[in-house]
């Protein structure tokens, strides 16, 4: 029997990437839920909390990057109920950014999700190093 909360929760981690990655920027906003927090700050990337909060910081990796890529790999959904779930989800991402630095991260993120108006939203995610970063070009000297 399919489960289709879990699909609609793995369809949402994948639209997450692949929006952000064309820099969709109200489309990758639109999967957030309106009082998400968004934590970065385990990457020096700040704390976002709120769509608007995190509306902002979308519009900052369009300004700053050039090409952007997010392999999502293993997506586990821990647990749904009642309109509530949590997951963790494994990703493999590349970003060439404008003055020239091009980084390879290794990530986990740790998720709530919530059910709103029938749809699943990110209502918390967490990044976490997996393994170092590599960084693959340094920034252009200025």
């Amino acid at each position: 029997m399919i489960d289709q909360d879990r699909l609609d929760l793995q369809q949402l981690n994948h639209l997450y990437a692949y929006h952000v990655d064309n820099f969709h920027i109200d489309e990758w906003v639109d999967l957030f839920t309106d009082d998400a927090f968004f934590d970065e700050r385990e990457f020096g990337l700040g704390l976002h909390d709120g769509r608007a909060a995190i509306a902002e910081y979308g519009k900052k990796i369009v300004r700053e990057t050039e090409y952007a890529v997010h392999l999502m790999a293993t997506h586990i959904i821990h647990d749904v109920k009642d309109g509530v779930a949590t997951g963790t989800a494994f990703a493999l991402t590349q970003a060439l950014m404008k003055n020239g630095m091009n980084a390879r991260y290794q990530v986990k993120y740790e998720d709530v999700y919530r059910k709103v108006d029938g749809k699943w939203k990110i209502a918390r995610r967490v990044l976490r190093k997996t393994f170092p970063v590599e960084v693959l070009t340094e920034p252009d000297a200025a």
